[in-house]
């Protein structure tokens, strides 16, 4: 069977960009972007950046069908950053290239949590492939180049379970779970009430200070894990629709966990510092050692924080909510997917009605 003619080689390029990370990571590499195309061996007339609030994707991350990669008669490549994870089967999807429409998609989350350097190798594999240059069997992030079938498409692959890491760490760093901390103010509030508690009463500083530290870290994993999923499941979290496969809802969860478990380790972290500091000035050495009847150091007002700090993370977290339910919300793939899907969904029926 005869390979599909190539189309006339790009000479200009667009990036075309998904809102947040994607577009943030774009403006980050900018700079390099630009020197790249310098190079010349690499012709490309010009660079332009868009940001779409819905790209030309189906949900399942393909190029729709109705778009072609040339706009107005110019013979422009154009490259879709997308922050939808992509597998084929257990493979993850970094690239796919289309040199029938000179259109390719890179799939963020596949790059890591550090992802500017290995964005620009994918720009760089990219435009080399496209223009005819030397084509290697590897690709960034230890991937290999398989081709289509239908003898036109290129498919990026990273295989194994290092690259599904990757992927998975790097939908967590899409998440921004940063944003959702200062939505937790409600349950800090509790849990930093109830540590409180541990610091007046003198039967906290005996119990702490008889504890063994494997049995404070338990405590510590433990109360961490309850608060977690306490706000995964009193906020509605997980994912559960069946209108996505069950390797999508399986990412979209383990996201989630890793989402909301870096913000509660940053709360506790940050809880335990501040227990730690009020310890330390409110309660008198000689006055502490009187009580536990021995000599006190900073190991009896490290423990003492650490358990107030457990049991504050308990009682904030159980029967605690986040502030606003909308900004807890956007930061999941699940929310963003359906939000993509109504939007396939309303371009579908404007296309029919046209």
């Amino acid at each position: 069977m005869e390979k599909p003619p190539m189309p006339p080689r790009p000479q200009g390029l667009r990036l075309v960009t998904e809102p947040g990370l994607p577009a943030a990571l774009v403006d980050h590499a900018d700079l390099r972007i630009h020197r790249l195309l310098e190079d010349s061996a690499i012709k490309y007339r010009e660079f332009a950046v868009t940001q779409e609030t819905s790209l030309h994707m189906s949900p399942q991350g393909d190029l729709d069908s109705g778009w072609s990669g040339d706009a107005e008669g110019e013979t422009d490549a154009v490259i879709f950053v997308t922050e939808l994870p992509r597998a084929q089967h257990r493979d993850v999807v970094v690239i796919e290239l289309d040199h029938a429409r000179s259109a390719a998609v890179i799939c963020t989350p596949a790059l890591g949590l550090l992802p500017t350097r290995a964005f620009v190798a994918c720009i760089e594999a990219i435009l080399s492939r496209l223009s005819g240059g030397e084509r290697t069997a590897t690709g960034p992030v230890g991937g290999r180049w398989r081709g289509g079938d239908d003898g036109s498409t290129e498919l990026l692959i990273a295989r194994g379970m290092s690259s599904r890491l990757r992927l998975v760490a790097g939908m967590i760093r899409g998440n921004r779970p940063w944003r959702m901390i200062p939505t937790l103010t409600g349950m800090t509030a509790a849990a930093a009430a109830t540590a409180s508690f541990g610091v007046f009463f003198s039967s906290i500083w005996s119990m702490a200070n008889a504890l063994s530290p494997w049995r404070l870290t338990l405590i510590s994993v433990l109360s961490v894990t309850l608060g977690s999923l306490w706000l995964i499941v009193n906020n509605r979290l997980w994912e559960t629709s069946d209108l996505m496969p069950r390797w999508r809802r399986t990412l979209y969860n383990t996201a989630t966990i890793g989402t909301v478990g870096f913000s509660a380790v940053v709360l506790y972290v940050g809880l335990f510092v501040a227990t730690l500091i009020a310890a330390v000035v409110v309660i008198e050495s000689k006055f502490m050692s009187q009580t536990l009847g021995q000599a006190v150091g900073i190991r009896e007002y490290v423990v003492l924080a650490w358990l107030a700090t457990s049991m504050g993370m308990v009682a904030g977290g159980l029967g605690s909510s986040a502030d606003s339910y909308d900004d807890v919300l956007r930061a999941t793939y699940g929310h963003r997917e359906r939000i993509r899907r109504r939007r396939a969904d309303e371009r579908e029926r404007r296309r029919e009605e046209s």
